[in-house]
């Protein structure tokens, strides 16, 4: 489910010249996709940290712990969640292949990193 003001599509981005389109969705309630990889958020870390996936797939993280986390692209734009608790969700789905690390901003040694694969 999307926020109001924000669409379920997302923004489409140019990826170091390349034409990539990853497309995030706010945290909502836990509602895996069908067919997307997940990561979860448990004990202050990505579960897994590295996380490799085919373009056009949906992954999915779930917040197990009581404290909020986001998940944020190093580049400050390819994705970017906000804050959202335990039992919560952000959706993105992969867009141009290449290797995208990623962090918590509340939380900046959590890390992980999302490759993509054509």
């Amino acid at each position: 489910m999307a926020r109001a003001g924000r669409s379920a599509a997302g923004l489409a981005l140019l990826l170091g010249g390349l034409a990539g389109c990853f497309s995030d969705r706010p945290a909502t309630g836990p509602e895996p996709p069908a067919g997307g990889s997940a990561v979860a958020i448990d004990n202050f870390a990505f579960v897994p940290a590295n996380l490799s996936v085919a373009s056009g797939t949906t992954v999915t993280w779930t917040n197990q712990d009581d404290t909020p986390h986001t998940v944020s692209a190093d580049d400050g734009r390819t994705f970017d969640s906000s804050a959202f608790g335990r039992g919560k969700t952000f959706q993105v789905t992969a867009g141009a292949p290449g290797t995208y690390p990623y962090f918590c901003r509340i939380h900046p040694f959590m890390k992980g990193t999302l490759t993509v694969t054509p």
